[in-house]
């Protein structure tokens, strides 16, 4: 079914062979790359039409999932729209965040449960995954924006929604190209605001009818995602994942095996880490990550940023991954889950 939609599968399989990657793996990247000059045909053609931002971010979105699981990607139709008519009839409330909460997380679960195999596969349920943290933030949105305003954090404080955003809106944030495949997370609150061609942070607000100075850093982001697919390249031809499964491995001294299985794992997070640094480069060139000024009055364009390389790299605790990696599903859940 995921294949009926395919175009030129056979020139991607000869690629994917040749670089001894995955088919869908190679797609994938493809699609993320993709986001790169939909960025700047926005940036270019659609800055400051609002009705018109919605329509294209639908239709590349639509089109890239078509791309990757053909029609397959009617399963996240079929929730947006579901969650679209739970929050329209009983939206704000504590059932709608409960009942949003349950059917995405089942349609997510029985996704799993269909796809799932005994190796790492790239299918609909991925993004479905994306999706799922996406509409339950949302549902929570808006039901902090029916509290009074003292029983909200400052952190509910700036992603609260007084009133439940149109099909069309839900559609364009939905399935925003940079973000929909693998992330990064962010609130409705920030999707409208730089729709709208403003870009908040705090009490301070950047707001111009000029394209906003975004294209350089996002770029250099993106190169960045560049070098760590290529360490990851380089890594996996060294220590591939059969390599712990083969009597080679099993033969090892046990302290050669932690240390090859610590290498090996390092290794394989370079594979997100480079996906989440490609697609942060897409949405910084597009204009949604603002993120206020640093120490030297320079604007800041990291407020989606997946990952903090420093401390990563530098880490020495369990704690300091926790800090670094996929940190805004981490920020997420602390703000979310701060309901219960």
């Amino acid at each position: 079914m995921a294949g009926a939609g395919r175009s030129g599968g056979s020139v991607l399989s000869q690629l994917a062979y040749s670089l001894g990657a995955p088919e869908p793996a190679l797609r994938l990247l493809v699609s993320i790359l993709l986001g790169y000059p939909l960025a700047l045909i926005h940036r270019y053609t659609l800055f400051g039409q609002l009705q018109y931002q919605h329509l294209f971010f639908v239709v590349s979105g639509l089109s890239i999932g078509y791309f990757n699981y053909g029609w397959e990607i009617l399963h996240s139709v079929t929730s947006v729209l579901v969650v679209y008519g739970i929050l329209r009839i009983i939206g704000g409330t504590l059932i709608s965040v409960i009942c949003v909460f349950i059917f995405t997380m089942a349609y997510l679960l029985a996704g799993y449960y269909m796809t799932g195999t005994e190796t790492y596969d790239i299918k609909w349920s991925m993004p479905q995954c994306v999706l799922t943290l996406r509409l339950i933030g949302l549902a929570f949105d808006l039901f902090d924006g029916k509290k009074l305003d003292e029983e909200l954090s400052q952190e509910q404080k700036k992603t609260a929604l007084s009133k439940i955003p149109s099909l069309l809106e839900v559609a364009g944030y939905t399935y925003f190209p940079a973000s929909f495949l693998v992330g990064p997370q962010f609130p409705m609150k920030r999707y409208q605001d730089f729709v709208a061609g403003i870009y908040r942070h705090g009490t301070e607000t950047l707001q111009t009818k000029e394209l906003p100075d975004c294209l350089v850093p996002g770029l250099k982001r993106g190169g960045l995602g560049f070098v760590y697919l290529g360490l990851y390249q380089i890594g996996t031809s060294f220590f591939p994942d059969c390599y712990l499964l083969g009597n080679e491995f099993q033969e090892l001294p046990f302290w050669k095996q932690c240390l090859t299985l610590g290498i090996w794992g390092k290794i394989t997070l370079y594979k997100y880490i480079s996906c989440w640094l490609i697609s942060e480069g897409v949405c910084i060139i597009a204009g949604l990550t603002y993120n206020g000024k640093d120490s030297s009055g320079k604007h800041q364009w990291d407020g989606c940023a997946n990952v903090k390389l420093r401390v990563f790299e530098g880490a020495s605790k369990f704690g300091h991954y926790i800090a670094s990696f996929n940190i805004n599903t981490n920020h997420w859940v602390a703000q979310s889950v701060n309901l219960f």
